[in-house]
């Protein structure tokens, strides 16, 4: 998967600390490898077959206890996207 692809996700769909909005993308900022790694771990755990509710609770986790950030009703939603986002990505890319 193309990392491109990846931070295309990472801020359309996850962004937990919205540097999309104030940073206007991540082509432009100089922020745009924010989010690489734990993109990166869902690709590859996906890969392995990790089931995706585990990859869903793995970037609530990273929000909430590694970034510090509260658990609001958007936080599962938008980690559910980008899991499931990757996924589409990996599926039509076989």
């Amino acid at each position: 998967m193309k990392l491109s692809a990846l931070r295309d996700i990472g801020w359309d769909h996850w962004d937990p600390i919205g540097l999309s909005g104030a940073e206007g993308g991540w082509r432009r900022s100089d922020a745009a490898d924010e989010y690489d790694r734990y993109m990166q771990y869902v690709v590859d755990r996906l890969r392995m077959g990790e089931p995706d509710q585990v990859l869903i609770d793995y970037l609530v986790a990273i929000e909430t206890r590694h970034m510090g950030l509260a658990e609001t009703p958007a936080t599962r939603t938008r980690a559910a996207d980008a899991v499931a986002t990757i996924r589409e990505q990996l599926e039509s890319s076989v």
